[in-house]
Formats: C-alpha cells, sequence, structure tokens
C-alpha cells in the first residue's frame, strides 16, 4: 500500500526545515526529504547575521541549532530524491529514487 502524506516537503535548508517545523507543530503527516547533514551551504557559512534572534552565528552552529530542533519534533529525514513528481488530481505522486512511491495532498 502506498503511503500518503500530508505534506511532501523537498530539501533541508532553512525554508524546508522551517515547513517541517511549522507543519509538525500543527500535527500534520509529512514527509522530509533531503540530507541527514541539512544544508552544506549554510554549514559552509563563517558568519551570519540575518537570522532572526541568532545573530553574528556561524553556519556550523546554525545547522547545529536545526538539528536539536527537529531532533525535539521528532522530525525524520528520508535520505531520498523525488525523482519524478506526478499530479494525480487532487494529490501528488512522488517516485523516490529507491522507486518506491509515496502519495502527498501537498508538496513544498
Amino acid at each position: 500500500m502506498i503511503q500518503r502524506y500530508d505534506v511532501a516537503i523537498i530539501g533541508t535548508g532553512p525554508a524546508g526545515l522551517s515547513a517541517a517545523v511549522t507543519l509538525k507543530i500543527r500535527n500534520k503527516n509529512i514527509l522530509l526529504l533531503g540530507n541527514r547533514n541539512l544544508s552544506k551551504k549554510v554549514e559552509k557559512a563563517h558568519q551570519i547575521n540575518n537570522y532572526l534572534g541568532l545573530p553574528a552565528i556561524s553556519g556550523k552552529d546554525l545547522c547545529k541549532k536545526f538539528q536539536e530542533h527537529i531532533d525535539q519534533l521528532g522530525i525524520e529525514i528520508m535520505e531520498e530524491r523525488a525523482t519524478t513528481i506526478y499530479l494525480m488530481g487532487d494529490y501528488y505522486g512522488l517516485l523516490l529514487s529507491n522507486n518506491e512511491m509515496v502519495e502527498a495532498t501537498t508538496v513544498i
């Protein structure tokens, strides 16, 4: 049987993680696809000055904060890629890199 999610989120950068946190708090069934190491681009930053509430933080420390937050909420990351996304009417079918098919009402 194909697993159906409320929302499939593609990417573990700041936007994807923010969406995952918001949706988890709202008790949505989410699928977060991406890299368990989160965002390499953020991690490489020497200093980030424009992240609200965390001024002058290194990218490495910001990634640690991201990880702590998603761990606290029990958000898991599936390390697969969505190779194809099909609009199926009122939901989406996502073919993953492991040839598994999942469904989601919304894709971010």
